[in-house]
């Protein structure tokens, strides 16, 4: 009996792990969404250029932290 315990006690920590790994993983990729989403709306969407003499490129926001 105790070893039919000790299996279900490792099943339900391996359980809890893998949702721990998933809700982690979903947080994560939400967030890199939402900060690729605001360079990309920044700039490149709004086609904003750099100089008005060449129309050279497109402005990227830079945080630092």
């Amino acid at each position: 009996m105790s070893n039919l315990d000790n299996i279900n006690k490792n099943k339900n920590l391996l359980v809890e792990n893998i949702i721990i790994l998933i809700l982690f993983t979903v947080f994560l990729v939400f967030k890199s969404l939402k900060t690729l989403s605001k360079i990309f709306t920044y700039g490149i969407i709004k086609k904003e250029i750099l100089t008005t003499k060449s129309n050279l490129g497109v402005d990227i926001k830079i945080k630092i932290k």
